[in-house]
């Protein structure tokens, strides 16, 4: 059987927190350091939201 996965647009706890922070980053003008903290967030949303995805048989 396969695994349960959230209605589609919920995301987990820790995804919607990252989702935030790009939000909030988005807000700031436009930088290296801006660029670097995008890259980090990017890297840990997909993370975080890795095990949601299924394998293609």
């Amino acid at each position: 059987m396969p695994p349960r996965s959230r209605p589609p647009g919920l995301l987990r706890p820790a995804a919607a927190q990252i989702n935030e922070a790009i939000r909030q980053l988005i807000e700031r003008p436009n930088d290296d350091q801006r660029a670097e903290e995008y890259r980090r967030l990017l890297i840990a949303w997909a993370e975080a939201t890795r095990s949601d995805m299924v394998k293609a048989a």
